[in-house]
């Protein structure tokens, strides 16, 4: 344990225990709900397994975050979003120097698109080049390694675009809903069927046959875990998801709202001539139900708050 982690420890009693507080002022039902600070405070004493590089991304995104929402940016952005992300993303990267900041190729990550990524969110060089690296000085026409040393340069820069690109795909698919999430890493591919049909918390990435990937077949894509539910409930890779942060950070309001959105959640189908996700009028079938917790079941303390609300949730459906 830091001395930095040591002192707040001491000053917060419920996170040296390494519980969710519920008689800590800012966490009581009806509230104001937790300060970016207080969240910062809360997932830093929960990151001993993200060790010291870890630390260091979580420091970026607090410090990002909160830089932009003073001036007004990001509002459906949490740090636990950005947070979530990286671990599922890059956890593997966090401490490497030499690679946590850096690119990593295709052949790395087995993206299926053989796009080369960046930093531990994992932004594709594309995304960076055309969209969202420009309003931070990225030009079009750079060559690629001088936009590789650029963002290495400035992991705030990384944290930034990512905080953009999370707000805008929370603007126009839901906050934190199936769809808002999914956006993340392939949202035509799900909504078309083509990935994320199989068994949820199985792998996202297909086995190639033989390790050649030219063999892959569309049902061997079809046949790959939900991005989506993974994030948002942790899975067996990674049994840490959004819920469980916002447990960390003693959120239940918004853990509620989160499984509201995917209770409500219509089905979404593909539009060919928009090129993008438009609603229908038919029931998506998210909704989370206690089963689906089997991973929380790591963290007893939050399984418990958890699988309440989930029952709650639920409940409310009902009895409309």
């Amino acid at each position: 344990m830091t001395h930095f982690e040591s002192v707040f420890l001491v000053a917060i009693p419920c996170l040296a225990a390494g519980v969710g507080c519920r008689s800590c002022p800012q966490t009581m039902e009806g509230l104001s709900p937790p300060t970016l600070d207080q969240r910062h405070t809360a997932i830093l004493a929960h990151s001993k397994p993200y060790r010291d590089g870890g630390r260091t991304v979580l420091e970026v995104a607090h410090r990002v975050l909160r830089e932009g929402q003073a001036h007004g940016k990001w509002s459906a952005v949490g740090l636990e979003d950005l947070w979530v992300e990286a671990i599922q993303e890059g956890a593997s990267l966090f401490n490497d120097p030499q690679r946590c900041w850096g690119r990593t190729t295709a052949v790395e990550t087995k993206d299926m698109l053989g796009q080369t990524t960046i930093g531990p969110w994992q932004i594709t060089i594309t995304n960076v080049k055309t969209v969202y690296g420009l309003p931070y000085g990225v030009q079009s026409d750079w060559p690629n390694d001088r936009v590789y040393a650029f963002c290495r340069a400035h992991p705030e820069i990384q944290a930034g675009m990512i905080a953009d690109y999370v707000q805008e795909a929370y603007t126009r698919y839901g906050r934190r809903g199936p769809y808002g999430i999914q956006r993340y890493f392939w949202l035509e591919a799900y909504v078309r069927g083509w990935i994320g049909q199989g068994t949820w918390d199985e792998s996202v990435l297909p086995t190639p046959p033989d390790g050649d990937w030219c063999k892959l077949t569309p049902e061997m894509k079809a046949d790959t875990g939900f991005y989506a539910k993974q994030v948002l409930l942790g899975w067996r890779g990674n049994p840490r998801g959004l819920l469980y942060w916002l447990w960390v950070t003693g959120d239940e309001d918004a853990i509620r709202d989160a499984l509201r959105a995917w209770r409500d959640q219509r089905k979404m189908v593909w539009d060919d001539v928009r090129s993008d996700a438009i609603s229908t009028s038919q029931p998506g079938g998210f909704a989370i139900q206690p089963a689906d917790l089997r991973h929380l079941l790591e963290f007893p303390e939050c399984y418990g708050v958890v699988e309440r609300i989930v029952r709650e949730v639920l409940e409310e459906k009902e009895g409309e």
